[in-house]
């Protein structure tokens, strides 16, 4: 049996790799953003169709809802069946989101009045059911063939691949975690 000064500090270690678990790591997601003045970490929710980073998961910009931190402004039509489907995922996931982050967020968008900008909480995105029906519909859209929006730049099998292992990677961490 470990003595308590042990059973302590394993608490505290096995606490600190919890809660990195749970939270956004600002600094990795650093990459390029003094590069280009346009990019920040929390984005105003959009209303342009957008296509960049096309095969990052992590930073993937695609229509005005597909990717991690970014999100269409509220009544904001998707740009085609992909986005389509990155727009009721978003919805789904804020749907199934706890009260408390909700909350969280609401007084997020109540201190900065003249933006809106969407806190994610990654605990969110574990959503079994959300992503399980993302990863329907995305599969539905390729073998639909239909065309993606005017002007993308991204190939949409290479956006499709990294949403396919985001969404994988999310459902066994949900697993782990015991989301439903």
């Amino acid at each position: 049996m470990a003595h308590p000064p042990t059973q302590s500090l394993i608490f505290l270690i096995a606490s600190l790799l919890i809660s990195s678990l749970y939270t956004v790591q600002v600094h990795a997601l650093n990459i390029g953003l003094q590069a280009n003045p346009g990019l920040s970490l929390f984005k105003e929710c959009s209303k342009t169709c957008e296509s960049m980073f096309c095969d990052a998961a992590p930073f993937l910009r695609y229509g005005k809802y597909c990717g991690l931190l970014y999100t269409g402004c509220p009544g904001e039509k998707p740009c085609d069946r992909l986005d389509t489907c990155c727009m009721n995922h978003d919805q789904c996931i804020s749907k199934m989101g706890s009260k408390f982050f909700n909350f969280v967020n609401y007084l997020f968008d109540k201190l900065i009045k003249d933006r809106l900008f969407h806190l994610i909480i990654v605990d969110d995105y574990l959503s079994q059911q959300c992503n399980k029906e993302f990863l329907k519909c995305v599969d539905s859209f390729k073998k639909s063939r239909a065309p993606s929006f005017k002007d993308n730049t991204c190939d949409v099998d290479d956006v499709i691949k990294s949403i396919n292992n985001a969404m994988k990677a999310a459902i066994v961490a949900g697993r782990v975690f015991g989301k439903p």
